[in-house]
């Protein structure tokens, strides 16, 4: 025999050497799914309530992939698998990090499929894939919740913050969220036409929560027709997120086209909007808000505040971030008098705080803690990390919020990890 044909021959060899470990391989697979489905317990157990353990395990956002619920299920036994494909609301809900593989849109429409009818939760992140667009388009009817999240490669300067998903409607659309989360320098914000932005309100109505982060103006200078947006079930509207309250980022000069009579918690990153259209808009809309978080970008004085907060008797939890607020005033009016400010608060957030705070002011703030203790959680006051002439509030001061805590309220008094009232 040649050597030529003794390559040969071994490579025959070795090619049904593989063959067998593909046999064996699958033999192995029925082995372990027919005595899965011999000894597992959920195979016991009636139909709705594997169902249940099932849907139980799903995070709020499935992933595609064999380790992740619910394609996991499909690879114990055939048992699983027929309850996983008989479980619409196993596949009602995926998250989709771009780039994908070529041909991913298929599989998404199939994993779509498996939902049925049932109302769709769907998350985008990355740089937009048109296939994969097209098919969440096609069921755009059944969206209840949908996230976009861009990364700024293509996605900086558009009209349309629903381009690839619309046009829409979206009838059952409950949730909508539109940002960024860029991974390039020079790209700071998504830009869209405010006729586009506009437009998100008028497509979805039935849309309950709402968030625009990093999210600005395409044209500064392009004026909104002042036809103004009456949306009765929005409850939640947060421009730009920062750790739980406004931030930076978000276009929230569209409060002044909108009216919001059922609002509940509204954030603002006060980048475009000024404290007179918040005034313009509390007016309009007279909602029974809850939660306020305001990150201004310039001093508000307590006049600008004032008419603000007169407006909203039924605020529970409010937030004040970043610049110079008039905090003397403020603590003043929340006072124990007939006509004190916000008479249901429960919490009081003043972050990155740039000011000085005299003795009286500070027992204006103890005598209003002190009336409200029977319903108020919670106050933080946190100066910001530049500000330089901190000063801690005299002993007696200290002692007199100390007292508070004791009885149960939570404060903070400091800057960063630093609490005056606990050291």
């Amino acid at each position: 025999m040649s050597a030529e044909e003794l390559r040969a021959a071994i490579e025959r060899v070795s090619v049904d050497i593989e063959r067998q470990k593909d046999v064996l391989k699958k033999l192995e697979t029925s082995k372990r799914r027919q005595l899965n489905a011999v000894l597992d317990p959920m195979a016991r157990l009636p139909l709705e309530i594997s169902t249940e353990i099932f849907i139980q395990c799903l995070p709020p956002f499935p992933e595609r992939g064999s380790s992740h619920i619910p394609m996991l299920l499909l690879n114990v036994c055939n048992a699983w698998t027929e309850i996983a494909l008989s479980t619409p609301a196993l596949w009602s809900a995926i998250r989709v990090q771009f780039p994908r593989p070529e041909g991913f849109e298929n599989v998404l429409e199939k994993w779509l499929q498996h939902a049925r009818s049932r109302p769709l939760s769907i998350s985008l992140h990355g740089s937009f894939d048109d296939a994969v667009a097209a098919v969440v388009r096609r069921h755009s009817q059944q969206l209840k919740s949908l996230v976009i999240f861009h990364d700024g490669r293509d996605y900086c300067n558009i009209g349309d913050p629903l381009r690839g998903v619309g046009p829409g409607p979206f009838p059952l659309l409950e949730s909508l969220t539109i940002g960024a989360s860029f991974t390039y320098k020079d790209v700071e914000c998504i830009s869209f036409d405010p006729n586009g932005t506009l437009s998100v309100f008028h497509l979805t109505p039935n849309l309950v929560e709402c968030t625009f982060d990093k999210v600005s103006r395409l044209h500064r200078d392009h004026l909104i027709p002042r036809e103004q947006v009456v949306l009765p079930t929005l409850r939640r509207l947060k421009f730009g997120t920062f750790a739980g309250f406004a931030g930076d980022d978000g276009d929230d000069g569209m409060l002044r086209y909108l009216t919001l009579p059922g609002l509940q918690t509204l954030f603002l990153s006060m980048s475009v909007s000024s404290m007179d259209d918040l005034t313009s808009f509390l007016t309009r809309s007279l909602p029974p808000l809850q939660n306020l978080a305001i990150n201004a970008h310039s001093y508000v004085g307590f006049p600008q505040l004032e008419p603000c907060l007169r407006l909203l008797p039924t605020l529970t939890h409010l937030v004040l971030c970043a610049a110079g607020y008039s905090m003397p005033e403020l603590f003043t009016a929340l006072g124990p008098s007939a006509s004190s400010l916000l008479p249901h608060l429960q919490s009081l957030r003043i972050l990155r705080y740039c000011g000085s705070i005299p003795d009286s002011s500070w027992m204006a703030l103890y005598r209003a803690l002190s009336n409200r203790r029977s319903h108020f959680a919670h106050f933080t006051l946190r100066w910001a990390a530049h500000w330089n002439e901190l000063r801690k509030p005299k002993v007696e001061i200290c002692a007199a919020f100390q007292q508070l805590v004791s009885d149960g309220m939570e404060i903070h008094i400091g800057s960063g990890g630093c609490n005056f009232i606990q050291d």
